[in-house]
């Protein structure tokens, strides 16, 4: 049997004792205080690995504590870009400040590496999260007018980014895209070209995924872009994906989300394990990676370690 390896999306809940020091950071910067003292955030990290090295999670990320969403973290440290008002990150309820395009988009410095540092300190089979597409789709352009461009010089930004992770140790760079999930031909288009470019020079495995929906609208062409394993959402595109796994002959990687990182409810291992030995049979041997179906920043810090341990004992129920 090839393996099945649990693994996490991207984000974890904050330790309650860590969200409260974030609180009193943020404070106490506003009235030109002190910053956040790196020990104190490196402990927060271990804290969240130890979670999930626990639930039995083999392949980690740092559980992005310092992320109030996707696209603030990664444009407030790409100069071109100002924060704008609020808007709903999908059908969450989560709102994120739009990030607005003024100018070419640089990077002048890094954007996740010295977090990665941190995490992989603790522990080296550490995933770190990146995006493109994404970024680029829900910002509010007022410089390019070309998405085309827009999403290319992303790319570029991500490859700078991609090289000093890797070398500062990172095997494994995870590209988040959901929007792609509602990408048009000619952006499909447009994303391959960018994959090339963010891999270029990148001796690292690549994943992107998806979620909140099914992936129909972007098979089979994603197939054909240069990444090692593609994630799909199982528990909310389920029945869909699983016709894809099917229909096409998969000669990459699967990330399958199969547990729901936007619910409380506890999933039924049995159902679960069912669900995992389904999507095995149909990935032909391939490595199977599994994993809640999106970050667990949704749900309360004890819920995220349970939702975990209910992946991964199902995962050692069938190896």
């Amino acid at each position: 049997m090839s393996r099945i390896i649990p693994t996490v999306l991207g984000s974890y809940p904050r330790p309650p004792w860590f969200r409260e020091y974030l609180r009193k950071v943020e404070g106490l910067q506003k009235e030109g205080g002190r910053a956040m003292d790196e020990a104190t955030y490196a402990k927060a990290v271990g804290e969240v690995i130890r979670e999930q090295r626990d639930a039995g999670i083999k392949l980690f990320t740092d559980g992005q504590l310092l992320w109030h969403d996707l696209l603030c973290h990664l444009a407030t440290k790409i100069d071109g870009f100002e924060m704008n008002g609020l808007i709903r990150y999908f059908d969450n309820n989560l709102y994120y400040r739009i990030p607005k395009i003024k100018a070419k988009l640089e990077r002048r410095r890094s954007i996740v590496v010295d977090e990665f540092r941190v995490a992989y300190s603790i522990e080296h089979e550490m995933k770190t999260v990146l995006s493109c597409f994404t970024l680029a789709s829900l910002s509010e352009d007022e410089f390019y007018h070309d998405k085309s461009e827009l999403v290319m010089d992303i790319a570029h930004i991500m490859n700078q980014e991609a090289k000093e992770l890797v070398r500062n140790g990172a095997k494994y760079i995870q590209i988040d895209e959901p929007s792609l999930l509602y990408a048009e031909k000619e952006d499909m288009n447009v994303m391959k070209d960018a994959i090339e470019v963010i891999r270029r020079g990148v001796d690292a495995k690549f994943f992107l995924v998806t979620y909140f929906r099914d992936a129909e609208r972007i098979f089979p062409e994603v197939l054909d872009f240069n990444v090692d394993v593609i994630g799909l959402d199982f528990v909310e595109g389920y029945e869909k994906n699983f016709e894809l796994l099917r229909e096409y002959d998969m000669d990459k990687e699967v990330q399958a989300g199969v547990v729901d990182g936007r619910t409380t409810k506890m999933e039924d291992k049995e159902q679960v394990k069912q669900k995992i030995r389904a999507i095995h049979d149909a990935v032909n041997g391939e490595t199977l990676y599994v994993s809640p179906n999106t970050g667990l920043e949704f749900l309360p810090y004890i819920k995220a370690s349970e939702k975990l341990k209910v992946l991964c004992n199902s995962v050692g129920d069938i190896q």
